[in-house]
């Protein structure tokens, strides 16, 4: 437990810093790959379809992953798994790093490079988000788990402007090369990180770590039920847009910057909503109500989106996409890791990337379809409309489980 004497803040411990600095270049990795993978397949096929497809790809491996990885923190040493899987995630990037270079990428080398890379990221996210708040006292792990989500928010931002710039002057092939060196010096910093030994003493203090005993027990709480109910409305309905952007783009446009651009105001959207939830989603039951709100805010500017005259109210409508997904995703993540069973935990937060992330992957191809058979505004329109609608109807949920906290 924190005491008077304790530090006030996450960023005053050295293990937290370290773990962020290497989450911030693994995340700025991250996101130059994205950007920079699908444009290229969108450049070498004019598909929407397969955009969405590849988006899907890079989603899917958390339905089978993530769970896998769940199972695996509430029985074994968090802090070692951290190292291996995270080892494991950069050797794709560098795959595709050494093709790009030669100038031989087609676009069954990206979905291939991309699958790969998903399927360890789908092992190596939920045990990370596991053992970043043991960097701290009790007292500071919901302002670590916040502070953690503003990191990487900002590191998107970097990493989708910057790719768009890479694709502009250099080639793909730095994209992909800084996404191996970031989550190479994530298992580098864990490596080193003595204190990070607590993730292990608890890992081995835990009890039954059987994948279906722990999700039944888990998905019976209310809390739970409520948060995965949420957020499944933003994953399945709205997060797809960001794995469509580059048809999005195409509408003012197919220049890279531009795609950087503006997934970089998603991304924004997301820092600009950090502080908001540091502030508001302090315990349980206020992180109910940040998550309400961020469900019912979701679906306006995706609707809007689709009626927009121009990039400049885009960029607008995008901003506020960011925030709510920053409330959704913050407020989901901190209480399952707060406020549910220590003996489950690793198992519900598994479940989460592994309902979200694979919802996603449904969503993207969905939206594809929808984009390739409506156009993307009359898309963008339906979509955003049927989200709103998800949300009024999920309202009462959510302010049920709020009150059964009290």
């Amino acid at each position: 437990m924190s005491t008077a004497s304790s530090p006030q803040s996450p960023w005053s411990v050295a293990a937290f810093r370290r773990v962020m600095t290497a989450r911030f270049i693994a995340g700025l990795g991250s996101w130059m790959q994205f950007v920079a993978a699908g444009f290229l397949v969108y450049q070498l096929s004019g598909s929407a379809a397969l955009v969405g497809a590849l988006g899907a790809v890079a989603l899917g491996p958390s339905l089978i992953g993530s769970p896998v990885a769940g199972v695996l923190g509430d029985r074994f040493c968090l802090r070692r798994l951290s190292v291996l899987f995270a080892s494991l995630e950069s050797l794709p990037a560098l795959g595709l790093a050494i093709v790009a270079l030669t100038g031989d990428l087609t676009v069954p080398i990206l979905f291939a490079g991309v699958a790969a890379t998903a399927v360890f990221h789908s092992l190596s996210e939920p045990i990370i988000q596991l053992v970043v708040p043991y960097t701290v006292d009790e007292g500071l792990r919901y302002r670590a788990v916040a502070n953690m989500s503003a990191v990487y928010n900002v590191a998107q931002v970097v990493g989708a402007l910057g790719a768009g710039i890479i694709l502009q002057l250099t080639g793909s092939w730095i994209a992909f090369f800084i996404n191996f060196v970031g989550y190479a010096s994530v298992a580098l910093v864990i490596t080193f990180s003595p204190i990070l030994q607590r993730a292990c003493d608890l890992a081995r203090a835990s009890g039954d770590g059987r994948i279906l005993r722990g999700t039944l027990a888990g998905v019976r709480l209310p809390i739970v039920r409520a948060l995965f109910a949420g957020s499944l409305v933003f994953f399945v309905l709205i997060a797809p847009i960001e794995q469509l952007m580059p048809r999005i783009a195409a509408a003012h446009g197919e220049d890279a910057a531009l795609l950087g651009l503006l997934v970089a105001t998603i991304c924004m959207g997301a820092v600009v909503g950090n502080p908001i939830v540091q502030r508001v989603a302090v315990d349980a039951r206020s992180s109910q109500r940040t998550l309400a709100v961020g469900v019912l805010l979701c679906g306006i500017p995706t609707l809007l989106l689709g009626v927009s005259p121009a990039l400049w109210s885009d960029l607008v409508l995008l901003l506020v996409v960011g925030i709510s997904w920053e409330m959704v995703f913050v407020s989901t993540i901190q209480s399952l890791q707060m406020d549910v069973p220590v003996a489950i935990r690793g198992r519900m937060v598994g479940l989460f990337y592994c309902l979200t992330s694979g919802t996603e992957a449904l969503g993207a191809l969905l939206m594809g379809w929808v984009f390739t058979e409506l156009g993307v505004n009359p898309g963008l329109i339906v979509l955003g409309a049927v989200a709103l609608a998800c949300a009024l109807v999920l309202w009462p949920v959510l302010a049920r489980a709020r009150v059964q906290l009290r």
